[in-house]
């Protein structure tokens, strides 16, 4: 919630406190419990041990009051997060948009995204290409006749399985080859082409999510977009 805090006031001379204030930071909202402003306050005690609050900066109308809750998040354009005009719901101890569909529409329109839409799919686009190349170049796992081992795919590891293939597919019955974190061993035919194989099924796994994806993105809205991944 808020954060309270104290400040110590010293005597020039003395160096010793003489008098000590707290502070805090509250919400201010109407008597609908609709959010106006987020403000400093004072706690000043009195001699006889009372407590007052003054509000810097701000001057409470009529059904205003403080919440001592952190403030909204205010959207700053069509798209964006946050409430257009919050309200604390006493019950949920939470904020909620009391906004109504017409008037988020008004807000929206004079509000517009700065960002294209065509710019938020193209940086999608290139986000989850990015992703899937990863996903790619991550590898699986292959059963050998060393158990369960894993290969990455990068494209030099491609190069590399793409030449031990090319290798046992000409009559060779074995070939030079290693595991991720391991020394290079000779791998039979057989073991190179289970592995030939599953690197086939891994590439072109994600590469059909990939396309499915942008298929996706390419009609997407801007909200849709964000939750593309």
């Amino acid at each position: 919630m808020c954060n309270g805090f104290s400040i110590g006031f010293l005597d020039k001379d003395e160096h010793k406190e003489v008098k000590r204030m707290n502070y805090k930071h509250c919400c201010v909202v109407d008597a609908d419990g609709v959010y106006k402003e987020f403000v400093l306050v004072l706690l000043e005690q009195s001699d006889g041990g009372e407590t007052t609050e003054s509000v810097q900066g701000y001057t409470l109308t009529a059904g205003e009051r403080l919440l001592d809750v952190l403030p909204p998040i205010i959207k700053d354009h069509a798209g964006s997060a946050g409430f257009v005009r919050p309200r604390w719901d006493e019950g949920a101890a939470a904020w909620v948009e009391s906004a109504t569909g017409e008037d988020l529409a008004a807000w929206e329109a004079e509000h517009p995204d700065p960002v294209s839409l065509e710019d938020k799919r193209a940086a999608k686009h290139a986000e989850i290409s990015a992703a899937s190349e990863a996903a790619i170049y991550a590898g699986m796992d292959v059963e050998t006749t060393q158990g369960t081992e894993h290969f990455s795919l990068t494209e030099k590891d491609q190069i590399n399985l793409t030449t031990a293939k090319n290798a046992v597919d000409k009559g060779a019955a074995a070939y030079p080859y290693h595991a991720d974190d391991t020394r290079c061993r000779i791998f039979t035919g057989d073991e190179i082409n289970a592995i030939a194989q599953a690197s086939i099924a891994h590439i072109m796994y994600h590469t059909t999510y990939c396309n499915h994806l942008f298929e996706w993105i390419r009609r997407a809205d801007a909200a849709e977009l964000a939750g593309i991944t």
